[in-house]
């Protein structure tokens, strides 16, 4: 409690009165909700190193998103002019608490989803200083035998996994189509996740975070992101067909890869988890029919075309 009631002196938010509750998180992170003498806030912990450039990084497009009018959750800075922090041994960022909505798989939120994404891209497009890639962007494009090589590189702990059934479906995704290096590029959040936005009585996004994986690169990686969780977790069409039509229109390039890049981000998850929604067994199935004939064609058909 000491350590919280710093942080409180550090960012000017008043007195501690009560930690209210444990927000989740998940693999990077963990987020407290506090209620001080000012207000609700929120201590988002970074359970993994972060490097501290990088959240510079992002609060320097968070802030250039805000002052455009889109509703990115800009972190608070401390005393000493900083939007980061230490507490025990970890890295904190506090912002303020948002009364919202999760995402509840309702297609009117997931069409707002895609609307705001779109938003984002279009607001950041010009800018081309980027720090260098990371999250699953820095490793989507590799085989699975460098991928987990590269992954216990930079410090991640791996479960035990046959190597062969990655090495199997990876065989599926060479593809002449999936090249995505002359594809319209922007600033991409990452990690466009449902999890990662809140929304309104009206199920429209009033906010969104997580910004820890903003970089440069290809807009429709964060749509392929998205439709990982909407179509390989949940097998859900209708959100995705709704996602797709918030975000708009798409080059034919974008629509050609968008199968092969789910798939694709969707290995990537199963190399990296072992249980639970990313389970690679549990989704293999899935997998496979997202880039069969009939899987491409159905994705295809729910996207927008630039005219």
């Amino acid at each position: 409690m000491e350590d919280l009631k710093r942080l409180c002196r550090e960012y000017g938010i008043g007195d501690l009165l009560e930690v209210e509750d444990l927000l989740g998180g998940g693999y990077i992170n963990a987020n407290l909700k506090i209620r001080t003498s000012k207000g609700k806030f929120v201590v988002r912990i970074f359970l993994n190193g972060v490097e501290k450039h990088r959240l510079l990084y992002g609060y320097f497009i968070v802030s250039k998103l805000s002052n455009e009018g889109v509703p990115a959750l800009l972190p608070l800075l401390n005393n000493e002019g900083l939007s980061y922090t230490n507490y025990k041994e970890f890295v904190v960022q506090i912002t303020p608490f948002v009364e919202a909505s999760r995402f509840l798989w309702v297609p009117k939120q997931a069409f707002h989803s895609g609307k705001m994404l779109r938003r984002m891209h279009e607001a950041l497009t010009c800018i081309e200083v980027s720090p260098k890639p990371t999250g699953a962007y820095l490793y989507y494009q590799l085989e699975p035998t460098t991928m987990m090589k590269e992954l216990i590189k930079n410090g991640h702990t791996l479960p035990s996994h046959e190597v062969t059934v990655f090495n199997e479906f990876y065989s599926l995704l060479k593809s002449p189509s999936f090249d995505i290096s002359n594809l319209p590029k922007t600033i991409i959040h990452g990690d466009w996740n449902p999890s990662n936005q809140l929304y309104n009585v009206n199920k429209e996004v009033c906010s969104f975070m997580d910004f820890d994986t903003l970089q440069r690169g290809e807009r429709v990686f964060d749509v392929a992101y998205a439709l990982h969780f909407f179509l390989i977790q949940r097998r859900n069409e209708m959100v995705t067909r709704e996602f797709l039509k918030g975000y708009g229109a798409l080059t034919q390039g974008e629509i050609d890869v968008l199968p092969f890049l789910i798939a694709k981000i969707s290995l990537f998850f199963g190399i990296l988890v072992k249980y639970g929604e990313f389970q690679f067994e549990r989704n293999l199935d899935q997998m496979k029919w997202v880039i069969s004939e009939q899987g491409r064609n159905k994705i295809q058909e729910f996207c927008i075309r630039e005219s």
